[in-house]
């Protein structure tokens, strides 16, 4: 076997190296990806109400929907908040109302549930309804609030009698 010269060895040394270099690079590249989550409401059971002493609690589950992964970086501050203005005797009452500006403000509000877009999980608002609050309809102001924008939505909920 005839024997190699240095300068071949140094040559295919730098060509590895040179080829392990790029190889290192590429990976550089690569980031973590961060699975992250957009928030809508509420399930179709939610607001039934729960008797606490002389107060009715009703919950509102907020859904955590899978959105796009992204590189990682810094969560992004969510707030999820909820609202029941009323009563209303009639939906065209309160269409009427809620269209008006300004709104009539909320009779009941939920506390704000802070969270992040990459928390997911099931957040829930918490209404507590008096003894005393007046039979009707009611508005629901369901309000997602992110960097850089908002989301509402309205639906009706109907408040009446123990069942």
């Amino acid at each position: 076997m005839p024997a190699r010269s240095d300068a071949s060895v140094v040559i295919a040394v730098l060509v590895l190296g040179v080829g392990l270099s790029g190889c290192a690079r590429g990976t550089s590249k690569a980031s973590v990806r961060i699975a992250t989550y957009q928030y809508s409401c509420c399930n179709a059971t939610d607001l039934i109400p729960v008797r606490q002493g002389n107060d009715e609690v009703a919950t509102l589950h907020w859904t955590a929907v899978p959105a796009p992964p992204t590189t990682a970086r810094a969560a992004i501050p969510v707030s999820l908040a909820a609202a029941l203005t009323g009563p209303f005797s009639d939906v065209a009452e309160l269409k009427i109302a809620m269209a008006s500006k300004p709104r009539r403000s909320p009779t009941i509000v939920a506390v704000t549930v802070r969270t992040t877009d990459q928390a997911g999980g099931t957040p829930v608002s918490t209404f507590r309804f008096p003894t005393s609050t007046p039979r009707g309809l009611y508005d629901l102001t369901t309000t997602v609030a992110f960097a850089g924008g908002s989301q509402t939505a309205d639906g009706v909920v109907q408040v009446g009698p123990d069942t």
